[in-house]
């Protein structure tokens, strides 16, 4: 298991948010033209809530392009905290493409790999 930033050692989360409002929310179906989230899923959106979590599987996966090794190391690090997933591990909200986090996730590591590179 991948050790995720604390909100206390994360002092670049304003920046990593910026980006994902331009690279993701501005291409979300759920984002209204009220300007606001409108997620079904009740804990909000599992990007900004689990926010730490990605910051440090995009810094720590190697996969080239594939995807595959982002979403293993999602099941692993961040599905399994979500209060939206059973036990079994299944989750109506991924399973129905309802999870901002899974459905956009190439957008997602896109935006973090941005700010990434300019804090490096």
């Amino acid at each position: 298991m991948i050790r995720a930033y604390q909100n206390s050692d994360f002092p670049e989360r304003e920046l990593y948010e910026d980006a994902i409002k331009r690279h993701v929310c501005s291409h979300c179906i759920d984002f209204g033209m009220d300007g606001k989230c409108h997620s079904i899923d009740p804990q909000g959106c599992a990007i900004f809530r689990f926010l730490p979590d990605v910051v440090t599987i995009t810094k720590f996966v190697a996969s080239g392009l594939k995807m595959e090794p982002y979403i293993e190391a999602l099941r692993t690090n961040v599905c399994m905290k979500c209060k939206n997933q059973s036990s079994g591990g299944e989750c109506k909200l991924r399973d129905g493409f309802d999870c901002g986090l899974d459905r956009y996730l190439p957008l997602v590591i896109d935006a973090m790999e941005e700010v990434q590179e300019r804090i490096v």
